[in-house]
């Protein structure tokens, strides 16, 4: 048993060297198996898919253009009455809605009469073939007034019109798309219904219908804001008679004389006499500068001609150019005579003269600086008294000249709103009927040549990928919910067991399996017994397996029909073999080999001792097997008579005169009899129905097994193998069953 594990560890590490190259071919190997299926499957769905698609009513779209915001002609400028500017994404949203408003909708229902089509109107659509011949006409009509509700409608005419034009509406709607075209004030409008040219002449309908209440709607704004100016403009012009009366009024009650621009005359003496003070204020303060840069000068003893006024006298500088044409020439005689020359004396003389001249003017001005002072502040000073006389007397006109000033303000805002309503008025009448649209269509809509929905082409193609994908799933689905096992990477992986052979079905045979296997030595069901033949007798290559137990999980497994095919290439080999039947509930070996069912066997040896083992084996004259059937011997408990010492004598007894004994008993998951059993032999053979035998069952079956620990488990024989659909799965450790359609020829059945 250990060397067999070795050889199981080698095969597991090649079933996980070829496991990486079975992904794409294991999957399409599961989609052909069920080839079938998925044909079925896909065609049935695709048919439906047809038919439904092929039964819709085709709808055609029409779809025409509008372009938001337009640059109209502005004859005046009112945009403080109604706003026509519609710019940005905000504003195209909003106009997007009012398309799809209620109100434009019912419009266009009336306009078109739409509720005279059947596609809007469900109340006009005739009777269907379910309406007239469905199920709910099959029954009584005192069933239908028990399920039937008797509730009575107490709704008005107006109420049930308004119900009904809300379905019309909500019906309109939802074949309407607004859409706005990415970047861009332009909206597109679709209707879809099933008259292509209705879907043009609504599409139309609708651009027509936005624009006219566009139209409508600043037609209306324009005159309820001429109404309303109007209104305001006889108030207004109430007002303003009132406020100019009051003035004229309060003026002549208080004697109040306007000389100009609303001032009083005392108020523009006392505004004039504060003018001239300020400028005799200034005149003084420039003469006494004047006359303290003078008087700071001559007492300083500095040279006054500095001065401005000393500079600006036209004498002084007369005096000046004699002064300097004396001063040359005597500079230039003082060479020719010297200083005491008597003309140079005289000339000495001439100068001085000049400069007295000089200083007596320069005295001059400094006096008449002095007299401008004097005068500027007389001046002043006559000003300010003149200044406070009049305060004094215009202290009891204040009050009421305030008061005036605020009725004249009054009076001047109610003419400022008076002109400015009558200019808005005169612009505003002056615009009715000359309204433009905000909006103008780019792209009417035209009848459509084809239909929109259904695109049948597409949704064929869709329909039938669909099918497939489905029918692809399902058949995964069933490969994942499948409960049997198909191959030993399955066992292995599994149940941790090896797989001893793969014994395939043989269908349509004309004679019992056994003798075909006799009649054809060279058909895939002989090579298979072959090659389990010499999996047992490589099982351990220390001792020789001499017995040999065969059960399975469930009945139904073959394990019959494989220990009589074991038995019988073992036996043809030339060795000595005999077969006992250990299933006493259910015999099957002497059915199999058409014995007397008096024959006897296993039950009588164990019951009689007299008997001997030779008095009760039956010889098959093909191959020279011994066959030890059930018997007919009565008993208590067959896992008594299992467990007997008289059992273990006759197994040993056998072992001694034979080469091979093979052992047939019940399932495992029924009786306990093949636990006794599998303790007295070398080795067990479990035995699976391929394809059929669920996980689960056999995941118990060898617990039971191992719970008792039995450990003798030779491996697993997969029985009843479909080796064409087998080969299809593509499991490439499973020897040369994977490529059977390659070299099924080398077989002869």
């Amino acid at each position: 048993m250990k060397e067999f594990k070795e050889i199981s560890t080698s095969n597991d590490e090649l079933t996980q060297t070829d496991n990486t190259e079975i992904s794409l071919s294991s999957i399409i190997n599961v989609v052909w198996l069920r080839k079938k299926l998925l044909l079925s499957v896909t065609s049935l769905i695709f048919l439906l898919s047809a038919l439904y698609i092929f039964q819709l009513v085709p709808r055609y779209t029409a779809t025409t253009q509008l372009l938001i915001g337009i640059n109209s002609a502005k004859v005046v400028d009112i945009q403080e009455v109604m706003t026509g500017s519609l710019n940005g994404d905000s504003a195209v949203i909003g106009e997007m809605e009012v398309i799809k408003s209620r109100e434009l909708a019912r419009k266009i229902i009336e306009h078109l009469h739409l509720d005279q089509y059947e596609e809007f109107n469900p109340k006009l659509k005739k009777p269907g073939f379910f309406d007239e011949y469905g199920p709910k006409n099959w029954l009584p009509d005192s069933w239908k007034e028990a399920f039937v509700s008797n509730k009575i409608d107490t709704r008005s005419d107006e109420e049930k019109a308004e119900e009904h034009l809300t379905n019309l509406t909500n019906t309109f709607l939802s074949k309407i798309t607004v859409s706005q075209v990415k970047r861009s004030q332009v909206i597109t409008i679709s209707v879809e219904t099933q008259d292509q040219k209705l879907s043009s002449i609504i599409a139309n309908d609708i651009t027509d219908k936005y624009i006219v209440g566009q139209l409508q709607a600043k037609f209306d704004a324009t005159k309820k804001a001429t109404d309303w100016l109007n209104g305001q403009l006889g108030d207004l012009k109430d007002k303003l008679d009132k406020s100019e009366h009051a003035v004229e009024d309060y003026k002549k009650n208080n004697n109040l004389i306007e000389v100009s621009d609303g001032t009083g005359l005392s108020q523009q003496q006392l505004s004039e006499i504060n003018s001239q003070l300020i400028n005799s204020r200034a005149q003084r303060a420039e003469a006494e500068a004047k006359y303290q840069q003078v008087e700071s000068i001559l007492q300083s003893g500095r040279d006054i001609e500095s001065v401005a006024e000393v500079l600006n006298s036209g004498l002084i500088s007369s005096l000046r150019t004699q002064e300097a044409e004396v001063q040359r020439k005597y500079s230039e005689m003082l060479v020719e005579y010297g200083s005491r020359h008597p003309r140079m004396i005289q000339m000495q003389a001439e100068l001085g003269d000049i400069k007295a001249k000089i200083a007596l003017e320069v005295k001059k001005i400094a006096s008449g600086l002095k007299h401008n002072l004097d005068v500027a502040r007389a001046r002043e000073n006559s000003l300010a008294s003149s200044l406070h006389q009049i305060e004094s007397k215009n202290t009891g006109n204040n009050q009421a000249e305030i008061n005036l000033h605020a009725l004249e303000r009054e009076a001047t805002a109610n003419k400022t709103l008076f002109e400015t309503f009558l200019g808005r008025f005169k612009e505003t009448a002056s615009t009715q009927g000359i309204e433009q649209a905000d909006a103008r269509v780019i792209s009417f809509a035209e009848i459509p040549l084809s239909a929109s929905f259904p695109k049948k082409n597409l949704m064929l193609t869709v329909s039938f990928i669909g099918a497939l994908f489905f029918s692809i799933f399902l058949i995964f689905i069933l490969e994942m919910l499948h409960p049997g096992v198909r191959s030993p990477e399955q066992i292995e992986e599994l149940f941790n067991m090896a797989t001893l052979g793969i014994v395939p079905r043989v269908a349509n045979l004309s004679v019992p399996v056994h003798q075909y296997l006799i009649d054809k030595p060279q058909s895939a069901l002989t090579e298979a017994i072959n090659t389990l033949r010499i999996s047992l007798s490589l099982l351990n290559p220390d001792s020789e397996v001499k017995t040999v137990l065969v059960t399975s999980s469930v009945p139904g497994e073959g394990k019959s029909t494989l220990c009589s095919l074991l038995s019988r290439h073992t036996a043809s080999a030339g060795k000595k073999v005999v077969l006992v039947d250990c299933d006493l509930r259910r015999p099957t070996i002497g059915k199999i080999f058409n014995l007397e069912k008096t024959t006897l066997g296993l039950t009588d040896l164990l019951m009689n001792h007299d008997l001997k083992i030779s008095d009760v084996l039956v010889n098959d004259p093909v191959t020279g097997l011994k066959i030890l059937t059930r018997g007919h011997s009565a008993y208590v408990n067959p896992s008594d008579l299992f467990a007997s010492q008289r059992m273990k004598n006759i197994l040993e007894e056998l072992q001694s005169q034979f080469d091979l004994l093979v052992l047939d008993s019940a399932p495992v998951m029924a009786v306990p009899d093949t636990r006794i059993l599998a303790g007295v032999v070398d080795k067990t053979i479990f035995v699976l129905n391929w394809n059929t035998t669920p996980k689960k069952v056999i995941s118990s079956a060898l617990q039971i097994f191992s719970k008792d620990g039995n450990n003798n488990i030779a491996g697993i024989v997969l029985q009843k193998v479909n080796l064409e659909q087998y080969g299809k799965y593509g499991y490439g450790d499973s020897g040369y069953y994977y490529s059977y359609g390659r070299y099924k020829d080398y077989y002869t059945s």
